[in-house]
């Protein structure tokens, strides 16, 4: 009986104006009945903005969430967190994003905050109260509900400012922060608002998925190359090949000091290459900025390490 209603459900997921668009105008209406029928078993509420919303669950749509959320894992053990990562904070006052960035340093820092606690900060630093209400907010708060679902609320009920500052708890919460560097919020909520046709939400949330999983794949691709590609693995031939704005000087003292975990100084890279002070600051800074190196400050000097 379901297995036409089952097509239009699992291999593809139709609304009623595609299926218009497909077939006799007679047939359409006695089909999308059969439809209805078979989604029903797989249905859940998910309201949105308090209308009564809701999500088909069917295997479909649960295996492309759990692929989704497989290459999401994937992409955040191989990528590195930037901490000098920018966000744009346009619609933000000048009061408000210093107050942004001090949020981000406690929640990059200290893994111990309360959620409840967290979200209502938010909430009131931001002065978010009447921009989403109540239910949503246990909802993103609540450990238990998965990461892409709550995206996909935050996509649906919020405008993009207040989306934008409550990704960051929802992602906190979750261990995953760093999917903020490839989370755009203001992305998602274009290409979801376009997407919802009726009270079912589901075509939005595969649109939402389809997108997060050819962003993620993109990344992913950049990253096995970069990785392929590692300066750690390269002789001085191929990096002077590929870096041909660096100074030789500065490749070679590279393949002769790339030990992990050991440091370098100012004063190692003068005595090798041959140089001044001012010089050897100015090479090693190059790669620091190429991330070769990373840069900390011991006592009064500065050090240089790969990690």
């Amino acid at each position: 009986m379901f297995e036409t209603a089952k097509k239009y459900s699992e291999q593809v997921y139709y609304n009623k104006a595609d299926l218009e668009k497909e077939m006799d105008f007679y047939l359409v209406d006695p089909l999308w009945h059969e439809i209805t029928q078979y989604r029903s078993l797989f249905r859940h509420e998910f309201p949105i903005k308090e209308k009564k919303t809701y999500l088909i669950r069917n295997p479909h749509v649960n295996d492309q969430m759990s692929a989704t959320q497989n290459l999401l894992f994937e992409w955040l053990l191989l990528h590195k967190e930037d901490p000098d990562k920018e966000f744009d904070l346009f619609w933000l006052k000048e009061e408000e994003q210093l107050r942004f960035l001090r949020l981000l340093v406690k929640l990059r820092y200290d893994h111990s905050l309360n959620p409840q606690t967290l979200f209502q900060e938010v909430m009131d630093s931001f002065q978010l109260h009447g921009e989403v209400n109540q239910q949503t907010l246990q909802y993103l708060s609540d450990a238990q509900n998965p990461l892409l679902l709550k995206l996909f609320r935050l996509g649906m009920e919020g405008n993009k400012r207040t989306a934008f500052l409550l990704l960051f708890p929802t992602l906190y919460l979750h261990h995953c922060l760093k999917a903020a560097e490839i989370i755009d919020m203001e992305e998602i909520i274009d290409k979801i608002h376009s997407a919802v046709t009726d009270l079912d939400v589901t075509s939005a949330f595969l649109s939402l998925l389809v997108m997060l999983r050819l962003k993620l794949s993109d990344e992913m691709i950049s990253l096995k190359r970069n990785e392929q590609l590692s300066p750690l693995d390269q002789d001085e031939v191929n990096l002077c090949e590929r870096y041909p704005m660096l100074q030789k000087e500065s490749i070679a003292f590279y393949v002769r000091h790339r030990k992990l975990h050991h440091y370098y100084t100012l004063q190692d890279y003068m005595k090798e290459a041959d140089v001044c002070y001012e010089t050897a600051r100015y090479s090693m800074e190059k790669l620091v900025e190429l991330k070769w190196y990373q840069k900390q400050k011991i006592g009064k000097k500065f050090v240089y390490f790969i990690i």
